[in-house]
Order: structure tokens, then C-alpha cells, then sequence
């Protein structure tokens, strides 16, 4: 019977320890890297024997791919960072990437406390359309035998097996950043930041993150090769991304073929990426367990108005001072409201002590203040209508506007960074986008006449609402520009005309964007050429049809469904022919132009 009882015993303590360790935190000084692309972030150089050797334990990866019996890999289980890093190649010795040395460069330049660790799933030859989550499917559906055969060893769903394991990786460390190196199959396409930025928002939502704790690190495509011009569109995500960073890949050397780097090119890469993490990290991310500070914007724009949180953690902290841009502006205040936050950028962090007089300092935290954006005129310019382009709107650098130097080279009323004078915008660059918002007065299809000149050849500019393309591409889906013609000098005026995509009624943001250098812009007439949603009847007399709630049938007399009509138009039905009867039983023969 005691023998029983102490192997009761026994098990109910083995059992509380099992619980204990299922229950465990994930170590914050377990810092985790997402890491995804196409073949130059796979690794597409040989692996040599050296680079096999002396890599730190504190340096790990966790196995993303199928379970290999070549290389004796398990999916989901965490293996010192020997390369290959993404998956095996099964004895054909290539996968040396930029991972590598972005990993090594962290943990020699850590605090030796802090692990590393990276997710990494990448496809060679993949369009960004193979991480979307909504679209990678159909994107699939039609792909080459040999990217089905790499998707296969992600489950058929390399976003989904990326999301997996990290949610893995969360159960032992924290996420600290998310790396991309992709763009060579979207070569030139000006909504790739625009995806991406949707790539990278539904990681943070599918893991519970922080876009101001976990950065985007993008690296450049290849300085030489056909898709070097792509590097070009890579500049604009941090217009778009807010907490996006560019990693140069200038000088990193190039392997023989058109795309790749050699292994010391992808060593140059990996330790940019590292250096600009161990920058974001700041001086001591270490102090994490001991002392952590969050921050909240509560008013961004103009006075500004932060909350600030101290976390502290270590119970031998006896005070500690809350700074803001190297002062101190409060001390032992778990939470201070800063007030009358001044426009611009500023750096808060914090430092404790304890009675030894040991300080624990946190990392800085950056956030920035912002004037408010608001119409030239006070009101929003109105579509259809012109807009003048020297009349965007108020609120700055970053905000209102992007120039790439802080001068103003065309003179002008306006002291701003955009270069103007008081009847066109000039001296335009690659990148540089200027605001306008707008009150769309109705729904439909656009033809916009753009007065524009240049003295050069490539000039050209895109348009968006809301941060969403509205010129057509060459294959009708959005991502077009508009093409300025050399006029021969830039004070040659002529009128560009072309097409959009429909806008929605309702106020809006205009962007407009250069992606071509050097055009001069006068102003932007829109013209409503063709309106959607819109009921026409298709009777002898050619009436409109009143407001009211009608009964709809289908061309054949069968009943649809009850619909209001209002203003001639409806947005309860898809295109097509009706029979509209009234309460008193007169029908309209009616036909729906777009849903």
C-alpha cells in the first residue's frame, strides 16, 4: 500500500511539471526572425564546408519544410543554424543565403543572454501573389510543375506553413522582425510595396503583433541583371510601410548568372540586414526581462499627446526616470500622459535603478508627431473637377507630401520641401508623391486630362485614392502611370489624357506619385465619363425611373426581391435586365449598368 501510494505520488508531481513546463513563458531574450521570399532569401549559392563549422548554439533555426529523411530534419522542431537554413536540397549542396550571416552578425554583437532564432520560407522563382493568403491559390492553380514542387514541401500553402511555425516559435521566444528578399518575378510592378505592406499586415494580425515592435526589413534586388530597376519601386516601402527599412544590396557581389549573389555577396547582405536590427534593437535589448517601456499615441497630430507605460519587472528596481529626446520628463509614473508633444520625431525610453545604484536601461522607443493634414482651400477639391497641382495639401514631409531634399527649387508662397512655384509642381524625382484630399461627387469611370511638360525622356506618374491604384495597367488591372511625353522644355505644356479605374463616391485622399524623373505638373482635370450603379430604363419613352421600393423581376417574370431606387440608381442588383412594378403595378423595363 506505501509503495502504491509514493507511485501516486510520483505521477501527480510528474504531471505538475509537465504542466508547468506546457505553461511556460516564452523567453523574452529568445529574440525570433520571420524570413520569407524567392531564391536569393532561400539561398541560392553552394554551401561551403566552412560556413558549416563553429556556428553558435545561440544561433537557431526551426525546420519549416516537410519532414526529410535526407537530412533527418523534422518539421517543427528547432536545430542549431547550419546551412542550408530554408529547407534540404537533397545533396546538391546549395541554400547558402543572406540568413546566415544575419543570424551570426546578431548573436556576436548581443548580449550573450539573447538567443536567435529564424523562421525561414522561401520558393525560388514564386510571384509575392504565392504569400498573399487570399489570392495564392489561384496564383498555384496555374504555376510550373517545379514551383507545385516546392509549395508541396510547405503544404501546398507557404503562407500558411510561414503563420505555423511561427506561431511555434512564439511558444519559445519573441518575435522581433520580419525579413523579406523578393521582387525579381514582380520586376518594375508599382503596387509591389502595396501587396507587401498586405503580406506583412496579415502577418501581424495572424500572430498577435506589433508593427512598431516587429520592423520590416526589405532587402534590394541585385544592382546589375534585368530586374535591377526594381529597386527603384523597393524605395517606396518605407512611404508605404511605415515601419519598413530598405537594406541596400549595393556592392554586394553578384553570382554569374542574372539574379543571385555569390557567398560573400549574401554575407555583405546578411550582416546590412543584422546591422540595421541591432540599430532598431538599440543599445540594450537585453534589459527586456528586467525593465520594458511601451508607448501609445493618443493624438498624433499637432499638439501631440503620448502615453507612456513602464513596465518593471525586476522587483530590485527601487525608481527609475522617464526620458524623452535625452531629458528627463518624469520619474517612478508606471503610466505618464506627455503632453504638448512638439511636431517632429522624438526618442522615450527609460532608466531604473536599484539600491546598489545598478541602472537597467530600456530600448527607445521612437514616435512621431505629425501636423494635421488638411484641404489647401479648407474644403476638399471636388472630382469632377480640376485640381491644381501646386494645391495639395497641408500637413508636410511624410505626411501630406514626400520630397526627397527639404528645398524648395521652384520658389512659390508655400514654405514646404515640395519644389513648386505658385502655378505648377517641378523638379520631380523617382518616389516623391504629393496629396490632394477630394469630394467625389458620384460613382463612376474617370478620364482624367493631366497638363504636364518635361525636357526629358521617361518622365511619368501614378495616381491612387486611398492608397489604391486608379490608372489601369497594360492588362486592365490597376497598377498603371501615366506617360509624360518629352515636350522639349519644361515650360512646353501639353494635355495627357487617360482613363481611371472607378472611384467611389464620398471624400477621399488623391496621391499622386512620380515614377518616372523630371515632369512638371499644372493641374489634373477630371471628367466623369461614364457613371456606374446607375438604372437606366430601356422603354420607348426613355423616362426615369422614380424613387420608390419596386418589385424585381428577372427578364423572364420571375420575382428577384424588393429594391429601392434613388437618384436612377440601385445597389441591390448585379448588371443585367429587369422589370421594375411599382405599388400601383406600372413596370419599367430596366437596365443595370455595373454593380
Amino acid at each position: 500500500m506505501k509503495k502504491n501510494i509514493l507511485f501516486r505520488l510520483a505521477l501527480m508531481l510528474c504531471f505538475v511539471w509537465m504542466v508547468s513546463l506546457a505553461q511556460a513563458d516564452p523567453d523574452p531574450n529568445f529574440h525570433i526572425y520571420i524570413c520569407f521570399g524567392q531564391s536569393n532569401m532561400e539561398g541560392n549559392a553552394s554551401v561551403p564546408s566552412s560556413e558549416t563549422q563553429g556556428v553558435s548554439e545561440r544561433f537557431q533555426r526551426i525546420y519549416t519544410a516537410n519532414d526529410c529523411s535526407n537530412c533527418g530534419k523534422k518539421m517543427g522542431q528547432w536545430y542549431t543554424a547550419i546551412p542550408p537554413l530554408a529547407r534540404c536540397f537533397h545533396g546538391n549542396n546549395i541554400g547558402y543565403g543572406p540568413v546566415d550571416n544575419f543570424g551570426r552578425t546578431l548573436v556576436e554583437n548581443l548580449d550573450p543572454a539573447i538567443r536567435v532564432g529564424v523562421v525561414v520560407v522561401a520558393c525560388g522563382g514564386c510571384d509575392i501573389q504565392l504569400f498573399e493568403k487570399d489570392r495564392y491559390q489561384s496564383y498555384l492553380n496555374s504555376a510550373a510543375d517545379w514551383l507545385k514542387n516546392y509549395a508541396r514541401e510547405y503544404g501546398n500553402n507557404p503562407y500558411g506553413r510561414m503563420i505555423d511555425m511561427a506561431k511555434l516559435a512564439q511558444q519559445e521566444g519573441v518575435i522581433k522582425g520580419v525579413l523579406v528578399h523578393q521582387g525579381e518575378n514582380n520586376n518594375g510592378q508599382q503596387d509591389w510595396p502595396d501587396r507587401l505592406k498586405g503580406v506583412y499586415e496579415n502577418i501581424l494580425k495572424d500572430l498577435g503583433l506589433n508593427a512598431a515592435e516587429v520592423p520590416l526589413l526589405v532587402g534590394e534586388v541585385r544592382h546589375t541583371g534585368p530586374c535591377s530597376g526594381h529597386n527603384t519601386v523597393i524605395a517606396n516601402v518605407p512611404n508605404v510601410i511605415p515601419t519598413g527599412y530598405v537594406i541596400s544590396s549595393d556592392g554586394c557581389e553578384a553570382a554569374n548568372d542574372q539574379y543571385h549573389f555569390t557567398v560573400k555577396g549574401y554575407k555583405e547582405l546578411g550582416k546590412r540586414y543584422a546591422e540595421k536590427m541591432l540599430e532598431l534593437l538599440g543599445d540594450n535589448p537585453a534589459q527586456a526581462l528586467d525593465l520594458s517601456i511601451s508607448t501609445m499615441l493618443l493624438t498624433e497630430s499637432e499638439p501631440g499627446k503620448v502615453q507612456i507605460n513602464v513596465d518593471k519587472q525586476n522587483e530590485d528596481i527601487t525608481k527609475f526616470d522617464i526620458y524623452a529626446d535625452g531629458e528627463i520628463i518624469a520619474s517612478d509614473q508606471d503610466t505618464y500622459i506627455w503632453e504638448e508633444v512638439s511636431r517632429g520625431e522624438h526618442s522615450i525610453w527609460a532608466v531604473g535603478y536599484d539600491a546598489s545604484g545598478k541602472d537597467y536601461t530600456t530600448t527607445k522607443k521612437k514616435i512621431t508627431i505629425l501636423e494635421p493634414q488638411t484641404p489647401f482651400n479648407g474644403t476638399p477639391a471636388v472630382i469632377p473637377g480640376v485640381i491644381e497641382a501646386e494645391e495639395f495639401d497641408y500637413g508636410g514631409e511624410g505626411n501630406a507630401y514626400h520630397d526627397l531634399d527639404e528645398q524648395n527649387r521652384n520658389g512659390g508662397d508655400r514654405n514646404e520641401g515640395v519644389d513648386m512655384n505658385n502655378t505648377a509642381v517641378g523638379y520631380t524625382q523617382t518616389g516623391e508623391w504629393i496629396e490632394y484630399t477630394v469630394d467625389v461627387e458620384t460613382t463612376g469611370i474617370y478620364e482624367v486630362e493631366a497638363t504636364v511638360a518635361s525636357g526629358s525622356n521617361g518622365a511619368a506618374f501614378t495616381l491612387y485614392i486611398d492608397n489604391t491604384f486608379i490608372i489601369p495597367g497594360a492588362d486592365g488591372t490597376p497598377g498603371g502611370f501615366i506617360e509624360v511625353p518629352n515636350t522639349n522644355s519644361w515650360e512646353n505644356f501639353t494635355v495627357v489624357k487617360t482613363k481611371l479605374n472607378e472611384i467611389k463616391k464620398g471624400t477621399h485622399v488623391l496621391k499622386l506619385e512620380i515614377t518616372g524623373d523630371w515632369v512638371d505638373i499644372d493641374k489634373l482635370e477630371f471628367k466623369l465619363i461614364e457613371q456606374t450603379n446607375v438604372m437606366k430604363t430601356v422603354s420607348d419613352e426613355k423616362e426615369i425611373i422614380p424613387d420608390g421600393i419596386y418589385n424585381a423581376y428577372d427578364a423572364k417574370g420571375g420575382f428577384l426581391r424588393s429594391v429601392k431606387v434613388q437618384n436612377a440608381s440601385c445597389d441591390q442588383l448585379k448588371a443585367g435586365y429587369y422589370l421594375l412594378m411599382d405599388t400601383t403595378g406600372k413596370v419599367y423595363p430596366m437596365l443595370v449598368n455595373k454593380k
